[in-house]
C-alpha cells in the first residue's frame, strides 16, 4: 500500500512540475514577433487581448535612443497589459517578467533579455537590474 501512495505522489509531483514549466514559456504574442517586421505589426501582434483601447497595447514601458543617426526603440512587453505610469498610479512589474523587443528605425532587430543586454553593452547603455 505504501508503494502505491509513493508512486501516486511522485506522479502528481511530476505532472505539476510539467504544468508549471509549461506555464513559464514565452508568451504566444511575443512568439509572433520576428526580426524585420515593422513597429505597426509588432503593436498589432502584442496588442491582441489587450484591455481597452491604447496606442501602445501591452507595453509596460518604452525607451528611445538616437545613436549614430538611427532611432533605437525598446518596447517592454507586459502580458498583463499594465503600464509603468497610469495617471497618478504607478504599476510596478519586475523587469524579469517583461519581454524587451528592440527596434532600429521601426524594424525589429531582436527580442529578449539576452539580445537587449548585448545591444546595451554595444552602445554603453546601463543594463536594467532584474
Amino acid at each position: 500500500m505504501h508503494s502505491f501512495v509513493g508512486r501516486r505522489r511522485f506522479a502528481l509531483a511530476a505532472i505539476s512540475t510539467i504544468a508549471l514549466l509549461g506555464a513559464c514559456g514565452e508568451d504566444k504574442r511575443t512568439k509572433g514577433v520576428d526580426t524585420g517586421i515593422s513597429k505597426d505589426s509588432v503593436l498589432t501582434i502584442i496588442g491582441k487581448e489587450a484591455p481597452g483601447v491604447d496606442s501602445l497595447p501591452n507595453v509596460y514601458q518604452r525607451e528611445r535612443y538616437l545613436i549614430d543617426s538611427k532611432s533605437y526603440e525598446i518596447l517592454f512587453f507586459s502580458p498583463t497589459g499594465k503600464h509603468a505610469f497610469v495617471g497618478v498610479q504607478k504599476d510596478t512589474i519586475p523587469w524579469k517578467d517583461l519581454t524587451p523587443i528592440a527596434m532600429i528605425d521601426n524594424k525589429v532587430v531582436g527580442k529578449g533579455w539576452q539580445y537587449l543586454d548585448s545591444l546595451y553593452a554595444a552602445h554603453k547603455i546601463p543594463v536594467k537590474k532584474r
